[in-house]
């Protein structure tokens, strides 16, 4: 038996709030169904999923609900997307990871948290065990960490600051840098904690980074020496390795990082980015034009 495991960001799965949204929404919902029908994946791991409801009507447009068992689903963010996780297989257990301020670490025991309050886990990081046939048991973990975008300083009363100098612009980025390391340090640990138990388990942890390979926050989620995590799509050729068009870059942001005990059991990867185009930048300001498709492709690795 093989065992097939996706990552997809569908690309704001909400509940339309425009004329605009609810006349694209038939229209979404019959492309993302089409794009997890062609990735066939017994586990699938979704990223900016606005509602339960929602998810139940892209399912309804798979024949049989493409064999899915009631999806497992996260918390969401403000702007109301969160992580769901959608398995063929017996899910054994699962829960959503959360907490109300991301630590970050000190340099010397006794040392003041360095920011306070002030990470939040923006979107809850889904976990699920499956009983894969000829493997056994399978933690999977799916996260959407914070989007690269920079992170200006805020004044006393809240308000934002924008930058006035070249300084105050790499700021920006710094912090955005640091949500997104203090999240991969948190999926770490929650993913430590499974190792621990069991240090040959198999164990995924997969989902839209935001970063791409070589970054930091993508390495501080794999480690090194025990309990490393391996990237699972290095098999795939460089020229086609990419989920994302970016400025005219291709790149890759979403990601299957897998225990050793998983990564011996590879036997291919594909990313389905044939129809991927590149979407218009992120507006500093009201809300995105609402597309049928997504601005991600998705990442399929199979196991055997």
């Amino acid at each position: 038996m093989t065992l097939s495991i996706a990552t997809f960001n569908v690309k704001n799965l909400l509940e339309p709030t425009s004329d605009a949204a609810r006349a694209v929404l038939p229209a979404k919902l019959a492309w993302l169904a089409k794009a997890l029908a062609t990735c066939d994946a017994d586990v699938v791991g979704l990223q900016e999923i606005g509602s339960g409801e929602l998810l139940g009507r892209l399912l309804e447009r798979l024949d049989r609900g493409g064999g899915y068992h009631a999806p497992v689903l996260g918390t969401v963010d403000a702007r109301g997307i969160g992580c769901a996780l959608l398995s063929r297989l017996p899910v054994v257990g699962s829960r959503v990871h959360t907490c109300a301020a991301l630590p970050f670490p000190v340099f010397r025991e006794g040392d003041p948290p360095p920011f306070g309050a002030r990470l939040p886990l923006r979107r809850g990081v889904v976990q699920a065990r499956v009983e894969a046939e000829g493997i056994g048991a399978v933690d999977v973990f799916v996260a959407h960490f914070k989007s690269p975008r920079p992170v200006w300083a805020r004044d006393g009363s809240g308000a934002e600051q924008r930058p006035a100098s070249a300084c105050a612009r790499a700021e920006g980025q710094l912090r955005s840098l640091v949500h997104r390391a203090a999240e991969a340090i948190f999926v770490r640990g929650v993913v430590d904690e499974v190792l621990a138990a069991r240090p040959d388990a198999c164990v995924a942890a997969i989902g839209d980074l935001n970063d791409e390979p070589a970054s930091w926050a993508v390495r501080a989620l794999r480690s090194d020496g025990d309990g490393a995590l391996l990237d699972a799509s290095e098999g795939i050729p460089a020229e086609r390795r990419f989920t994302c068009l970016h400025g005219g870059r291709r790149i890759q942001i979403d990601h299957v990082l897998v225990s050793g005990s998983l990564h011996c059991r590879i036997v291919g990867a594909r990313i389905h980015n044939e129809a991927l185009r590149e979407h218009e930048p992120l507006p500093q300001t009201g809300d995105e034009t609402p597309t049928a498709d997504s601005d991600h492709a998705p990442l399929v690795v199979r196991f055997g």
